[in-house]
């Protein structure tokens, strides 16, 4: 849905030199405003596509440590979301960084991280992006939003996440 937004948005874009393109009987004043509606429906639409899809989880998965509890807050997560263009963003979080969210479209707010855990993250985060060029993961900052699709059937390890974090 987010890079087809955006391809139609591109497409608008694209097509505006054809609005004014060889002879027509309409004026150039109707043209104009024609590209500009054009371009601006197409502009506003993916915005709010942008806007309503960036929190929304497309990934997430639980780094288990043999012999701690699901529940331990110190037992991170690795969380996919998208970017304006449809990339993958990864992010470290820990459940202790999570608080419930009041905004539409959203399950959980970051907290920043204590400098312990940021240390903990970093040693993490450096064994994860061993050798990779492109997606890295980087540490959950203060103020990131996250969805959690939770409506409908939910996998048994998504509901021992939402046990460790936050009540939504």
């Amino acid at each position: 849905m987010k890079l087809a937004s955006v391809a139609s948005l591109v497409g608008a874009t694209a097509a505006v030199p054809l609005f004014f393109a060889g002879d027509s009987d309409v004026p150039s004043s109707a043209r104009t405003i024609l590209a500009v509606t054009t371009l601006g429906m197409t502009a506003s639409s993916t915005a709010l596509v942008t806007w309503a899809l960036k929190p929304y989880i497309t990934s997430l998965h639980v780094m288990h440590r043999p012999g701690h509890p699901v529940e331990d807050s110190r037992i991170p997560m690795v969380i996919e979301t998208m970017t304006f263009l449809a990339q993958p963003r990864t992010r470290l979080v820990f459940p202790e960084q999570l608080v419930p969210a009041t905004l539409p479209m959203t399950s959980w707010l970051v907290e920043d991280a204590s400098e312990s855990l940021r240390d903990f993250a970093k040693d993490i985060i450096d064994q994860i992006n061993a050798g990779r060029k492109k997606d890295l993961v980087t540490l959950a900052s203060k103020g990131d939003l996250f969805y959690a699709h939770t409506q409908g059937p939910v996998s048994a390890e998504m509901q021992r996440i939402l046990q460790a974090a936050p009540s939504q």
